[in-house]
Order: C-alpha cells, then structure tokens, then sequence
C-alpha cells in the first residue's frame, strides 16, 4: 500500500510548490502594479491581465492533475506554462515603471530579458504538448513521436525571437516615447519580420494543426470516455476562437482595447483539460454542443437570410429607403424561424444523441439489426448503443443470468423488463450518459418500442436453447440405452449360445446310433451357433465399437487406422494419429460420434484420394473435442456430398456440433467441432 500511495505523495507535494510558485508571481504581480501605480490602460495593453490569467489558470489546473494523476504528463506541462506565463506579469509593472523613468540601460535590458524570455516558452512550448498529450498524458500513436522535437527546437526559436524585439511593450500607448530595451537573448541574424519568423511562425502553425488532427484520431479510435473528455477540450477551444475572432473585429471593440482582454478566453483551454481528465462526467458535454450548436447554426442561419433578403427585396423595391426591404425581410424571418430552429435542433441533437427523437425509426433501426445480422438477443445491443449514444447496455433473463453486455458501465443504470405473453423473460439494463441523472422521456419512448421484440427475441433464443437440451438429452439417453443393450448381449446371450455349442459338442461325442448322422447335425448346430454368436459380436460392435471401452478413444482410432497403412512401393499410405495426451472422461455419445466421424473420414480418403500420408488429430480445448482427418492428396475436383457425409454431418448436429468437410489445395480435409460439457 505505501509502495502505490508514495508517487502519489510525491506528485502532490510538487505539484504544491510549484503551484505556489504561481501564487507568490500572482502576488507579486498585483502588489507591483500597486506599487508602480501602473494604470488600467497599461495592465491591458502590456498584455499583464491576460499572462496573469492564462498563466493562473494553467498553474491551478495543472496542480489539480498532477496531483490527482502524477503520471499524466499533462498536468506537469500546464504547471509550467503557469510558471512561465504568470512570471512574465510579475515582470511587467516594473518593466512599465524603469520604461517611463528612463532607468538605466542594463536594468531595462535585464527585465526586457526576464518580459520576452519567460512567457513564448508558454505559448511555443507548454501548450502545445499539452494539446498533444491530452487527455492520458501518451502520443496519440507511435508514429507522432517526431512532433516533441520539432516543437522544443521551435520554441527555442520563439524565444530567440521575440528577445530580438527592440520595443517589447510598444502596444503601450503611455510608453510611445520610451527608449529602446533590447534583452540580452537579443540576436542580431533573428529580427522579427525576418525569414526566420516565417518559418518559425509556419511551423508553430502546423504544429497546432497536426495536435488537432492527432485530437480527431483520438476521437476516433477511442471509447466512450475518451471522447467525451474531448468534446470539453473542443468546447473550451471553440468559445476561445471564437472570442479572440471577435476581439479582432475592427470598430468599437477594437477602439476600446478589448482584443487584450479576449485573450483571457485562453484560459478556458487548461480549464476545460482539467475537468475532463479529473470530472468529465461534471456535466453532460453532449447537452452543451446540443444548445451551443443549435443556437450558433441558428443564428447564423438567420443573420445571412435576413441580409440576403434585405437585398433582394431593395433590388426589387428599389425605393430609397430600406425600411419596405426590411420590414418584408424581417417578416420572412420570423414566419420562417422557429420551422427552422426545430430542424436545426433536431440535426443536431440526432449527431449527439441518434435517433431518440424519432421513436419509430430507432426502433426501425434496432429491429433491422436483430432481424439480418443478430445471431442471439445480445448482439442487438452494440446496434441500440450506437443508435441512441448510450455508453453501455446488458441483457439478463429472467433468472438473472447474463445473456450479453456492450460499452462501459456508468455509475447510473436504468431497466427496462422485458415480458412476453405478460410472462417477464428478462431485463435490458440500460447505462445512463454522463451528465444526466436519468434516462429522458425520449429515450425511454424508444426503449418501450424495442423492449417488445428485444423480449420475443429472448423467449425465442430460450426456447430454442431448451430445445437444444432436450435434443442433446435424448441423444444422451439413446447412447446410454445401446451402452445398456449390448451389456445385455454380451452378458446373457453369448453364455447362452457358447452353452448351445457346448452341448451340441456332447451329443456328437455321445451319440450311440447312427453316429454319422447325429456327428452331421451336431456339426450343423455348431457351425449355426458360432454364426449366431458372431451376429451377435457383429450388433454388439454396431451398437457400441468394443474398443472404446477396452482401449478408449484415442488407441481405438488407432488400431482402426493401423488397417489402412500400406507400405507398397507403388501405392504407399501413411496413418498418423496425434492425441492430447490426457483428453477429458468424455460422454458415451461423443465417443461413438467421434470415432464414427474419424473412421467414416478415412475410408472416404483411401477410396477416393491419391494421398499417401494422413493425418488425424484430435484435440480438447474449452469442453469442445475437434477431429481433424487431413491428407496431402492434393487439389482435386468439389466434394459432392454423399450418404456418408451426411451421415456423419448429422451426427454431429445431433449433438449440437459442427461438422466441415471439403478439399483444399493440399488435399481433403475434415473437421468436426464435439460439445464435451453439455453432456457431461
């Protein structure tokens, strides 16, 4: 116990200290800009509110990961983007002050060096592998080793970059007049603007792209889980564009400096990462993309017909004024909104939750699944799961024994009973979706619909299961009545008739009269007793071969094939027999329906094949006893199926087993498949 709790100890204490790394720089940060008396638009413009909060955000939620899993890579990289980013803020205020106080050129050149050397390592460095290692802290395969590299040597770029930069806080209106403050990590073949940037800028670009893409494989290849902690990531990242795009718009927002503090936006990113390794199942992520999908379509969706028929009805009206144009556009929209809002909803919730909204095509789906591809009840289940995004659902009859399971047990489940003829036949347990407390009325419609003939398919699949039973019992019972009979024959009528000839013998040594005649007849009764006798051997052996309970099966099959060996130069024939060396106490029936099989196999090769090597195996795994009659007779013309074949494809089926026979391009071959536990 203390062996597996000590990584975890350790991973919180550091992840402690350097979350309070990130406090102490918050603190500095705030009393800094007391102190200095910096002014708002300073705070905003110097970019200082938006490394504060990205850089806080970052250092919380990591710490929270990576005391929570210290061997997730992921919340290590967001610690250190929160160290670096926020020491950038706690930089700035003094950086502002020595820039408006003309300070002395080596202390601007250390802060410009501390500004531009802390927060790209954020930016070029921390981020992106955080992206790239979300949400299991692992490669999203093994051929995305290649892109670490590329973006350490990039970020070491990045910050060689923006060091080269003579007026880092030129976004400063208030320091317009400041002198120049090149860092000591300044390199003169790097300035900004240069060939170098481009590329480094390109590939910085890339590099985001292909961890998007390496998010979409995840989302593809992975479960349940996997993807919905990705939608948080999507989430946060969709708002996040979406806000700085906004910041970027030209006009009053742009005048009044809020692109700077849309950047904020950003923090939203290491926020949700949190959550969805830690909480994912916080809230149901699907419901959000529902609503923020719906309505963002929507939106748009009458933005542009509103403006495109404002346009079209001031082409038609040509009047001066648009107020004819827009009040026909305006009533347009309105008659044609909420038709359309049901449709874009609909589109959107059937991506995040199937068909539930349309019962009857669900049910359509589910049943088409169970009516072509369904071999028993259980394989309906992956169908329902996908067609309703249920993260997991089993079947279970009615004595509680499981029938089939699919997906990932949640915390919540819900049945439904299944019944048929108002008898119960089973239940389907049903997983409730992260974020939800209980199944939807929508859900449950559909479930209601399918729980009929998901319970006719049970009853079926139970009826056909006990009429497999009984076949098997009165194949059992059949085998067990001739292991009886010949018993009988062997213990009561051959004494007899062996008695018979005994007698016969005493007449013909005792005859007194006509000792030619009576020697004729006791000679007769004889010879008509040792045929009886051998008719008897002969059902005896029909009934039951004696050799598999003298010898068993395996040395049975061996002494039967032992006759078909031939070592003639001309006409050569080998019989190999290869055993388990220690096969399981097998039923009666399966003995004689295996030794059937494997003697009826062979005398079909030495009639109809040119083989001269055989090979018979007989194994058993897993209560099922496969024989396997294999010879090298080369490729020859189809099997056409005769009385033998089918004789022996019938006996297996009468025990509920398999029974495959056919050429191939080496020659014959022959495999039956025997229960061994069902009739044991």
């Amino acid at each position: 116990m203390c062996a597996v709790k000590a990584p975890v100890r350790v991973g919180a204490t550091v992840a402690f200290v350097l979350f309070a790394v990130v406090v102490a720089e918050l603190v500095t940060t705030i009393a800094g800009t007391f102190a200095t008396g910096m002014s708002a638009a300073a705070t905003t413009d110097s970019f200082m509110i938006p490394n504060a909060a990205i850089g806080a955000c970052c250092g919380a939620c990591g710490a929270v990961i990576a005391a929570y899993r210290p061997d997730n890579r992921l919340g290590w990289l967001l610690l250190g983007s929160g160290v670096f980013q926020t020491a950038t803020a706690t930089v700035t205020p003094w950086f502002v002050q020595a820039l408006q106080d003309g300070a002395p050129d080596s202390q601007l050149r250390l802060l410009s060096t501390l500004y531009d050397g802390f927060w790209p390592w954020s930016v070029s460095l921390f981020l992106p592998l955080a992206l790239l290692y979300f949400p299991d802290g692992q490669l999203p395969a093994r051929g995305w080793r290649f892109l670490p590299p590329v973006v350490m040597v990039n970020s070491v770029l990045q910050v060689l970059l923006f060091s080269s930069e003579p007026f880092p806080l030129s976004t400063v209106a208030e320091l317009a007049g400041a002198p120049p403050a090149p860092s000591y990590l300044s390199v003169g073949w790097l300035p900004m603007g240069g060939t170098v940037e481009v590329i480094s800028q390109a590939v910085l670009g890339a590099t985001f792209l292909a961890m998007f893409v390496g998010q979409a494989v995840r989302f593809r290849r992975g479960d349940e889980q996997v993807r919905r902690q990705l939608l948080w990531l999507l989430f946060a990242t969709a708002l996040a564009v979406v806000l700085v795009v906004l910041s970027r718009l030209p006009g009053r927002i742009e005048e009044r400096g809020f692109p700077i503090m849309l950047l904020t936006a950003v923090a939203l990113v290491p926020i949700s990462m949190a959550v969805a390794v830690v909480r994912h199942r916080l809230l149901d992520i699907r419901l959000l993309w529902l609503r923020a999908l719906t309505y963002a379509l929507l939106t748009a969706v009458v933005v542009a017909a509103y403006l495109a028929l404002v346009w079209v009805a001031d082409s038609v009206l040509r009047s001066e004024s648009l107020l004819g144009s827009s009040v026909l556009a305006t009533l347009v929209v309105a008659i044609a909104f909420n038709p359309l809002r049901v449709r874009l909803q609909r589109g959107v919730e059937h991506l995040l939750y199937g068909r539930r909204s349309d019962p009857v095509q669900a049910a359509r789906s589910v049943t088409a699944e169970l009516a072509v591809g369904a071999v028993g009840p259980a394989d309906v289940l992956p169908a329902l799961c996908s067609t309703l995004r249920l993260p997991w659902a089993r079947l279970v009859d009615a004595d509680g024994r499981l029938i089939g399971e699919h997906g990932t047990r949640p915390e919540l489940v819900e049945s439904v009973p299944l019944r048929h003829a108002g008898e119960p036949v089973g239940t389907l347990e049903i997983g409730v979706r992260s974020g939800q407390r209980g199944l939807d009325a929508a859900d449950r419609a559909v479930l209601d619909m399918l729980a009929v003939p998901i319970a006719v398919a049970v009853r079926a699949s139970a009826l056909s299961a006990e009429v497999q039973a009984s076949r098997l019992a009165i194949v059992a019972g059949r085998e067990e009545e001739r292991r009886r009979l010949r018993g009988d024959l062997h213990d009561g009528l051959g004494p007899t008739l062996t008695g018979i000839a005994f007698q016969a013998d005493a007449v013909v040594n005792l005859a007194a009269t006509d000792p030619d005649e009576v020697r004729r007849l006791g000679t007769d009764i004889r010879d008509t007793v040792r045929d009886a006798i051998a008719d008897v051997r002969r059902l005896i052996n029909q009934l039951r071969p004696a050799a598999l309970d003298e010898v068993g099966l395996v040395e049975a099959v061996r002494r039967h094939a032992h006759r078909f060996d031939r070592n003639s130069a001309d006409d050569p024939m080998e019989v190999r027999v290869v055993a388990d060396d220690a096969l399981p106490v097998l039923p009666a029936a399966v003995e004689v329906a295996a030794y059937r099989i494997v003697t009826e196999a062979l005398t079909n090769t030495v009639r109809h094949s040119t083989a001269s090597v055989v090979e018979v195996v007989i194994t058993a795994t897993d209560g099922t006893l496969r024989l396997t009659v294999r010879d090298d007779g080369g490729p020859g013309r189809p099997w056409i199926a005769g009385v033998g074949l089918h004789s022996l494809r019938d006996r297996a089926a009468e025990l509920g087993g398999r029974f495959d026979a056919a050429p191939t391009p080496s020659g014959g071959l022959v495999t039956a498949d025997l229960p061994v536990e069902v009739m044991a």
